[in-house]
Formats: C-alpha cells, structure tokens, sequence
C-alpha cells in the first residue's frame, strides 16, 4: 500500500513539475506593449496611441488604442473627427468601421494599416473630402514597425466592402506621398520599455 501511495506521489510531483515548467515557458510569453507615434520631418513626435500585440501561440492578434489626447475635436462634413494639426496642415484620423480579423504576421501588417487610416486637409478648407486619404503601408523594421505615407481616395470605404472582403484598398490605389507637399509625416511604432 506504502509503495502505490509513493507511486502516486512521485506521478503527481512529476505532472506538477511539468505543469510549472510549461506555465513558465508559456506565462513568460507576455503581450507586446507599442507606443504608436507620427515623426515628421522636423523631429515633431506625435504620439497618436498604443498599440498590444498578442504574446506568439496566441492568436496572431493585435489590440489598437487611439491616445485621444493628441487630437482634437471637429465637426466636418456633418460628423465628428479626431484630428491633428501642424501649421496649417491636419490629418484627421477615420476609424475602419467594416470587418476586420486584426491579424498580423511577421510579413502581412495589412489588417493594422486599415486602423491607421487618416484624411489630410488644410485648416483653413470648409468640410473635409476622403479623396486626400493617407494610407500608411506598414513593414516590420527590427522589433520596430514604420510606415510610409501614401495618398488614397477613401470613398471606396463609403460603401461596406463585398462579404468576405476584409481589405478593399489594393495597391493600385496608392500613390507615394509627395516629400515636401503638405505634411507627410512617417508613422512609426517602438516597443515600449519593460
């Protein structure tokens, strides 16, 4: 009896040990915490929000948080925007309000790319028009991620795009953003510091 109850034993100290040593691997592998910020060519930091990637084995997801307190509010084109301003220069930000998996992957960043859509305008223009859309086309660059503007016409967005089809802007609808025409600023997202 002594020695089934010591085979118990051993069996249980055993599948805790294991148990300890999969949560240690497994626990260690926390989110990934990102300061989302827009870098003009003057050194002006932007911070626009943050982003959360989920810890590798999850689910591939990701989690973006616009900083509210870097925008301000206008009403434009009969709806409330967040926007930012630099001289005479705004970039209002617009929502992705369709499906999304928000999904990525070491080589597709194109879910988050639709989550860092903004229209850019003069400050001194009536209204607001989705033809002047920036689009940011994301690569990973190390641990950081940068994205490069680009002009779009975002009325394809006014429209909900066809069923299954999470991503309705396709590269033939960008254009490199012209250097030194209004402010073209590059978006950039660090790791935060543990």
């Amino acid at each position: 009896m002594k020695a089934i109850s010591l085979i118990k034993f051993k069996h249980r100290a055993v599948s805790m040990g294991l148990l300890t040593a999969l949560c240690l691997t497994a626990c260690a592998q926390a989110d990934s915490r990102y300061t989302v910020f827009l870098d003009s060519d003057d050194n002006q930091l932007i911070v626009i929000g943050e982003l959360t990637i989920s810890a590798p084995g999850k689910d591939n997801g990701y989690q973006f948080t616009l900083s509210e307190q870097s925008f301000s509010d206008h009403f434009l084109a009969m709806r409330p925007f967040k926007c930012l301003t630099h001289q005479q220069n705004m970039l209002c930000y617009l929502p992705y309000s369709y499906a999304s998996r928000r999904n990525i992957s070491g080589t597709d960043l194109t879910d988050l790319e639709y989550d860092l859509l903004f229209i850019a305008r003069n400050s001194k223009d009536y209204g607001i028009d989705p033809w002047n859309g920036r689009y940011y086309q994301l690569r990973w660059q190390g641990e950081s991620i940068v994205g490069d503007s680009n002009e779009v016409d975002l009325n394809v967005l006014a429209a909900p795009p066809e069923e299954g089809d999470f991503r309705p802007i396709g590269d033939g609808d960008l254009t490199p953003a012209e250097v030194g025409v209004g402010w073209q600023p590059t978006l950039r997202i660090e790791p935060m510091p543990d």
